[in-house]
């Protein structure tokens, strides 16, 4: 089979893109019941998914499924990892880990990103500071995905659909996920199906599309680094990383990073955004958001005192950075959720 390459992937996403994620169209929620998916219909040839004793699927129909993983620490599992997966996935992160997956280089991943698993590929992770492995995952069988390039006249190779294992996830996308996972949760949502599966295919599309453009499968030309010290720059990176997603609430300082990390600021700077897409300060920011969201969904607490806990100097800097990223405030997003949830 041939390779489904990133340029159908952004013309399969160009449409998703084109638009703001949110909010949903009007109807979602006045559709049939929930998940109507016939049995012994070939579901099991359709999408098979082994799961492991910390996930929990959460919707499922014969060609996508949403579920949750909370691995703890102190959880057997965390040490075992997982795999080999039986269809494609790709995980939204709650908390930040260093994963392995396939024979790809371990990274540390954060809320700030996704991960992409093949048919096929297992994972390990270890921690980097007190958190436990929480994310939230979508997979989508090979059928599916074979049909959005059979319309462009292309095929699929299952094992071989993702070509790397780690990219950044925009804000319209990470905020699309995040209101699908809400009515996922929510067990009196009525979602059929059909639009389930639409609204996962325009989101897996979305975030391919933005992987692709990171990854420099985009057609542009990307200068290779140079051999001599690439290692040493891969870990200044990961360390970083872990710096940020340990200690995202404190007011560290790019002169406190690059000392901690015994390099220079510019240098620092300059090849942390090579090789995420964000500036340091920029993905420290959209930790804080996204910890912050977290929380208003789960918490229960104030804004204000969410604002405080995860790093705003007060309620109205929080509430106005939120706006700016998500298009509506803090407020509006609860009584949203509080609607959707009802």
């Amino acid at each position: 089979m041939g390779t489904f390459t990133p340029e159908l992937w952004r013309a399969a996403g160009a449409a998703a893109l084109s638009a703001p994620l949110p909010p949903w169209p009007p109807g979602w929620r006045d559709g049939g019941p929930a998940n109507e998916a016939a049995p012994g219909d070939g579901d099991a040839q359709q999408l098979r998914i082994d799961l492991s004793p910390v996930e929990q699927i959460l919707r499922k129909t014969r060609s996508v499924a949403l579920g949750r993983h909370r691995c703890p620490l102190e959880h057997p599992q965390f040490a075992l990892g997982g795999g080999p997966h039986t269809c494609a996935y790709i995980a939204f992160h709650r908390t930040s880990v260093k994963m392995r997956i396939g024979e790809a280089r371990a990274e540390v991943t954060t809320p700030n990103n996704a991960s992409f698993y093949n048919l096929g590929q297992s994972y390990s992770r270890e921690a980097i500071g007190a958190e436990g492995d929480e994310c939230d995952w979508l997979a989508v069988s090979p059928a599916l995905l074979r049909a959005v390039p059979s319309a462009l006249d292309r095929e699929v190779d299952d094992a071989k659909l993702f070509p790397r294992a780690f990219a950044p996830v925009g804000p319209a996308s990470f905020f699309a996920q995040r209101q699908l996972f809400a009515l996922a949760s929510d067990p009196a949502a009525p979602l059929n199906s059909l639009q389930l599966e639409e609204a996962v295919t325009g989101l897996v599309a979305s975030v391919v599309h933005e992987a692709c453009e990171f990854w420099g499968l985009s057609g542009k030309s990307h200068r290779r680094p140079r051999p001599l010290c690439h290692r040493r720059r891969l870990q200044i990176i990961e360390d970083a990383k872990a710096l940020l997603a340990r200690e995202y609430w404190t007011d560290l300082s790019l002169a406190d990073l690059a000392r901690r990390l015994h390099c220079s600021a510019a240098h620092l700077s300059r090849m942390f955004h090579a090789a995420t897409g964000f500036k340091l300060c920029d993905f420290r920011q959209e930790l804080r958001l996204r910890k912050g969201l977290f929380l208003l969904e789960e918490s229960g607490l104030e804004i204000g005192d969410i604002a405080v806990q995860v790093g705003f100097a007060s309620h109205s800097h929080f509430t106005s950075a939120f706006h700016r990223r998500f298009g509506m405030n803090p407020s509006d997003f609860l009584k949203w959720k509080s609607r959707t949830l009802a």
